[in-house]
Order: C-alpha cells, then structure tokens, then sequence
C-alpha cells in the first residue's frame, strides 16, 4: 500500500468514528458542532484524495484533474471550506 492509499484509508476511518461518535453525543450542542465541522473537513479532504486517486489511475487525464481539481479549489475557497483549518501549518 502507498502512502496515498494509506491516507485514503486514514481519511475514510476518520469519517467512519466521527459519524459513530456524532451518534454519542447527540444532544450536546457544541461537541456536535465541533464534530460536524471535523466531518465538513474530512469529507472535503477525501474528495481531493479522490481527484488525486482517478488521476494516479488514469482514469482522468492531467488536464481534466488540474480543471477539476481548480474548479473544485475555488468552490470550496467560495463556500468558506479552504483553507481548512486544522491544516493550516
């Protein structure tokens, strides 16, 4: 397994305990939002990991994944979801 599968696979755990934990703390406002806001921000970083993986497949060609991947960029910046906050380092 490469690293890009393993971060996949990382992304993919972290989705799955977040939604069993959201179902734990139901109820409490602000761990729900927190977890919400964690949830928001994996499933943004899995759509990038998922561009990325068509790409290393070759199942997008380079031109389409550099549009896709700027057409997405941008809709995520607009919609306030770029930078995500706990990468920013």
């Amino acid at each position: 397994m490469n690293g890009h599968e393993d971060l996949l696979r990382r992304v993919c755990d972290e989705q799955d305990d977040v939604l069993a934990t959201l179902q734990l703390v139901h109820g409490n406002d602000v761990l729900e939002t927190r977890l919400f806001d964690q949830l928001v921000d994996l499933l943004v970083e899995g759509i990038f990991l998922d561009l990325r993986h068509q790409f290393q497949e070759g199942a997008l060609p380079r031109e389409a994944y550099l549009t896709e991947l700027a057409s997405l960029g941008e809709l995520c910046r607009s919609a306030g979801l770029l930078p995500l906050p706990g990468r920013n380092r």
